[in-house]
């Protein structure tokens, strides 16, 4: 079976919007140590990649955008140092 365009873009788009909802579990995880207005504005920021994806994902930089926008918020959530079980249990 082949694939055609769209359904390489729904399924890469799929996995991105995953990626970005374990960020804001983990995030969810952490919200002591952020004020009202930071957890506020990057969840904003996050709903706004995870709405959007469909789009980015058709732009002709989309892997080095959604690289850096990963390891943009990775600096926030520290998802990626966090010990496996962790990770695996975000969803």
């Amino acid at each position: 079976m082949t694939r055609n365009g769209n359904e390489s873009h729904h399924e890469i788009s799929a996995f991105f919007k995953e990626e970005f909802l374990k960020h804001k579990a983990r995030l969810e995880l952490q919200k002591e140590f952020y004020s009202d207005k930071a957890l506020s504005d990057i969840e904003t920021a996050l709903d706004k990649i995870i709405n959007d994806m469909d789009t980015i994902c058709r732009l002709d930089q989309f892997s080095q955008l959604a690289s850096q926008l990963l390891e943009r918020i990775d600096v926030i959530t520290n998802l990626s140092g966090s010990p496996s079980k962790y990770s695996q249990k975000i969803h």
